[in-house]
């Protein structure tokens, strides 16, 4: 793997700390045990087992790791309270412990399993390509793999600054790179068209996000996110950020079954790539550099201006194909400013 990791135009957050990113890949085919043992084995670390469905690996030479099927019902085992009153035990070699390990095999059919990174320096992102050529050895397998996998890979970057000019130009970016994105990443079909986890903003927003005279403050902006968008199942959602600005506000406009699901933290939660380990050749450095142009237009305020005034224009010309049309239209108004850089 010689793929670069790009660098975004700020490295430094608000408050002079160097920035990270934190990355989460979802894999079918892996037991959770095993998958955190091997990875143990060839990445070091101390491994804690809290229970068949989740463990943590401590100290790798990526850092801290977690490993854990990805279904709140499995992880929570709120089960084993009511269970442990009637003298069920989940020791190591019970009964118990036996069902659980293989209800964890079971669903690795259907369920992904998640490997967690800690945020790390963006220096540092290189240290991923060890990770997935150790998943690829363990024989984890991505999207493409199976017709029924709507596996991603989600990053979560940490914020430049938190003010809402900052928030609201690299949401802008964003849905003017969207197309391109899906275009030229290959975004798996039934990851986009038959489940609701990375769904499109809907338009009416798009339409008022990027009226060339938005200026939100963060109240505004927040109830402007919340108005159109109360549920994580965005492209890219930004709920984690706005929870960890406004917490009341975000919690207030969620519905009640999203409300213990969004936790707060000062990074966007980026969930539309793909996770395509076991592809010849694949890298996280693909989806990480398709963020930095996000983050490279959302810095260029003058780019992004014209780039809105180009939109716009683009949306009010009838075409029978407009996503294919805005995405040639873009490619050729950027190919000498940053997509060959």
């Amino acid at each position: 793997m010689n793929e670069r990791y790009l660098m975004p135009p700020v490295l430094t957050d608000a408050a002079g700390q160097p920035r990270r990113a934190g990355f989460e890949f979802e894999l079918g085919n892996l037991p959770v045990r095993k998958a955190a043992e091997f990875l143990q084995r060839e990445l070091g670390g101390e491994l804690t087992v809290a229970n068949p469905f989740e463990a943590t690996l401590e100290g790798t030479e990526i850092g801290k790791l977690k490993i854990e099927r990805d279904a709140q019902a499995l992880k929570s085992v709120r089960y084993r309270r009511w269970l442990a009153q009637l003298g069920v035990e989940f020791d190591p070699g019970s009964i118990a412990h036996e069902i659980e390990t293989n209800i964890d095999s079971a669903s690795s059919i259907l369920i992904p399993c998640e490997v967690v990174t800690e945020p790390l320096p963006l220096r540092r992102l290189k240290r991923l390509d060890h990770l997935v050529a150790t998943l690829n050895e363990l024989g984890a397998e991505g999207t493409q793999d199976s017709l029924i996998y709507a596996f991603g890979m989600h990053i979560n970057p940490s914020a430049p600054a938190l003010d809402a000019v900052t928030l609201a130009r690299h949401l802008q970016s964003f849905i003017l790179l969207y197309s391109w994105i899906v275009e030229t990443a290959e975004i798996d079909l039934t990851r986009r068209f038959f489940t609701k986890y990375i769904d499109p903003f809907p338009q009416a927003y798009v339409e008022h996000i990027l009226d060339e005279d938005y200026a939100p403050d963060l109240v505004t902006f927040t109830a402007d996110y919340l108005r159109h968008n109360p549920t994580r199942n965005r492209a890219l959602d930004m709920l984690p950020l706005l929870m960890e600005l406004r917490p009341e506000q975000v919690t207030a406009g969620l519905k009640e079954d999203e409300r213990g699901l969004v936790s707060g933290r000062p990074a966007f939660h980026y969930r539309l790539p793909d996770c395509k380990v076991n592809e010849e050749g694949w890298s996280a450095a693909r989806a990480w550099n398709q963020w930095v142009y996000v983050e490279t237009l959302a810095a260029d305020a003058d780019l992004l201006f014209e780039v809105i005034g180009e939109w716009r224009d683009s949306n009010a010309t009838f075409s029978l194909t407009p996503q294919s049309d805005w995405t040639q239209r873009l490619t050729s108004l950027f190919s000498q400013k940053f997509f060959e850089r």
